[in-house]
């Protein structure tokens, strides 16, 4: 198996250094190590390229997202698998080598591997990722039939950081979705879990920052009601439920739900914004759905109680 670590990053030069030095120090090394600068302007692939020299290979790209920067680091890529890390995650020392030991106990049916994950920087995220989902683990090794299950239910056990992909699995069209600003990963997820089996180790061997100072970006941008959230999900769901896998089965209805909350969500920051027009477009959605204007008007307002019920001051 040759393997290949992608790590996008967008201005995140200490860190960036940092998760390179915890791909260095696997205790089974990875064949290359690719960095996609997204556009940085503090002198990020200057710093690596002085630390690493040719040992890294650094590609420049005008900033055009997460997405396209993973998916131009998956077409570099020369290995047979592909394993991605966030330039603010790290891997513990033994991630590789645990992974590769269950590629090899489980068989070869297995095109995605991931493992559990902690988090450092916030002391109220105790849990691990398989604690927070309720992936119950009760084996080292193990595999998952139907991935799409966890990703449907909101009980995702899956990190980015964590995987360790057959590339041939990633190639066009079935890469990332460059024109989503949010939920890239879970589409991939999804669209991957009909093409693959996936295996997973059960030990933390990714530690995420979750910091609370630490900049966002782009996820404290989509906290607000930023359209782009809404447009993202929904693009992410009508994709769904265009699949084969799909239409018909016991996911169709659950991501009709899902759709149609996205709606609602839209409709109600586009209201409170005062923006009729757009939201009564959403309406309009809502109603090729079936929901009628009465429907949707009750909806709307059971929403806002709950909402004022749940709020501090009550």
């Amino acid at each position: 198996m040759t393997i290949s670590a992608v790590i996008p990053t967008f201005n995140r030069r200490a860190r960036v250094l940092q998760a390179i030095d915890s791909v260095l120090a696997q205790t089974v090394p990875v064949d290359e190590i690719i960095v996609v600068d997204d556009g940085s302007t503090d002198g990020t692939a200057e710093a690596i390229e002085m630390k690493h020299g040719p040992s890294v290979n650094v590609i420049k790209l005008e900033n055009r997202g997460v997405s396209a920067a993973r998916n131009h680091g998956i077409h570099k890529a020369r290995g047979k698998w592909i394993a991605f890390l966030d330039s603010d995650d790290i891997w513990l020392p033994t991630k590789i080598q645990r992974q590769l030991e269950a590629l090899s106990a489980l068989g070869s049916e297995s095109g995605l591997c991931f493992t559990d994950n902690i988090f450092s920087g916030d002391p109220a995220l105790q849990l691990s990722r398989f604690q927070q989902t309720g992936f119950d683990a009760a084996t080292k090794f193990g595999t998952l039939d139907e991935p799409a299950e966890f990703v449907v239910g909101w009980r995702n056990p899956f990190v980015t950081s964590s995987m360790l992909v057959k590339s041939s699995l990633l190639q066009d069209p079935y890469g990332f979705d460059e024109a989503l600003v949010i939920g890239e990963d879970v589409d991939l997820i999804f669209r991957l879990g009909f093409r693959t089996t996936f295996c997973f180790v059960a030990e933390q061997l990714v530690q995420m920052d979750r910091d609370p100072n630490r900049d966002l970006g782009l996820e404290k941008l989509l906290a607000t009601r930023d359209d782009r959230r809404y447009d993202s999900i929904e693009r992410m769901y009508v994709k769904w439920l265009a699949m084969p896998e799909v239409a018909g089965t016991k996911y169709e209805q659950p991501i009709r739900g899902l759709l149609r909350q996205d709606y609602y969500s839209s409709v109600e920051a586009k209201l409170h914004e005062l923006r009729v027009g757009p939201a009564f477009r959403r309406i309009g959605r809502l109603r090729d759905l079936g929901d009628s204007y009465g429907f949707i008007a009750y909806m709307l307002l059971t929403r806002k109680v709950r909402k004022l019920l749940k709020s501090p001051a009550n």
